[in-house]
């Protein structure tokens, strides 16, 4: 895995060595410490932290959406929010494959969070991190999500002015299986997104990146999907093969009856957050 090419100075400053991630020998991601040459897990904390989404069917029926893994605060299969932002676009949404449910005051969410801040130390920590995490599950899982596969990764682009490319693009860059299907196809379109109002034309798109291309759209968080499943359409409408998608972390307001529950569940012994399973997985 490679570390971004300022992590170096940047750690060096904050006074650390740099860690090299590269693929362990049971195919898992693991951290040499330059330090001491210990080996650590640099996910231990992250899969602590994460929760699982479960996987949408009979055993999580009323409880969780088909759409976005999200909780249910009705008898649907699909959540308010998920009918919500249909409407809005139009169009029959395609499934989220989050990698963990998150909320706050959790590990997942700090990384989710700090990853992308200006501290420098802080935040390559948490890009490596997040690269392992990302790399572990596209390894184990990318079949469960894309069953015919993705050649081009894209990433939901930030709606704020950027001189340098996403954070999470440079995380997906990391990962030696992917690095060299990163792309950046989405730019700010004409519209503007409201809260949980997901519009089609707030992401423009280069089409010949695209056109007849299997996708594989990444970003961090989803709460609503207004921006996940607008940028979903832009690359639809710019002729895109088929569009998966996949986030990170799920977040959930604990103060919420039916998100409580679902937390509840995920954190069951018998339910707990496992590498090998995921929320669309083929395996029994």
């Amino acid at each position: 895995m490679k570390v971004p090419p300022d992590a170096t100075s940047r750690l060096s400053k904050a006074g650390e060595q740099p860690w090299r991630v590269p693929f362990g020998p049971a195919g898992g991601l693991e951290t040499h410490d330059t330090r001491n040459g210990s080996v650590a897990d640099p996910v231990g904390g992250l899969y602590g932290a994460c929760l699982s989404p479960g996987k949408p069917g009979p055993a999580l029926r009323g409880v969780s959406c088909r759409v976005c893994c999200g909780p249910l605060g009705d008898l649907s299969r699909v959540c308010w929010s998920c009918r919500r932002v249909g409407r809005h676009l139009r169009r029959r949404l395609q499934p989220v494959t989050p990698i963990s449910l998150t909320t706050r005051r959790t590990g997942l969410h700090s990384a989710l969070k700090q990853y992308k801040g200006r501290t420098s130390f802080i935040s390559v920590r948490q890009q490596v991190r997040l690269a392992a995490l990302v790399g572990s599950f596209l390894e184990r899982h990318g079949d469960c999500m894309a069953p015919d596969g993705y050649d081009v990764l894209g990433v939901v682009p930030s709606l704020q002015a950027r001189t340098e490319c996403h954070p999470m693009a440079g995380i997906l860059r990391m990962i030696p299986l992917v690095e060299h299907l990163v792309v950046d196809p989405l730019c700010e379109g004409s519209a503007r997104i409201e809260r949980n109002g997901p519009v089609a034309k707030a992401y423009a798109c280069r089409r010949q990146l695209v056109e007849n291309r299997r996708i594989l759209l990444v970003d961090d968080t989803y709460t609503t999907g207004a921006h996940l499943h607008s940028a979903a359409v832009a690359l639809e409408d710019a002729g895109a093969r088929t569009v998966r998608l996949l986030v990170v972390g799920r977040y959930l307001n604990w103060a919420w009856e039916p998100a409580r529950r679902l937390l509840e569940w995920s954190s069951l012994p018998e339910n707990r957050w496992s590498s090998q399973h995921c929320a669309r997985c083929q395996r029994p």
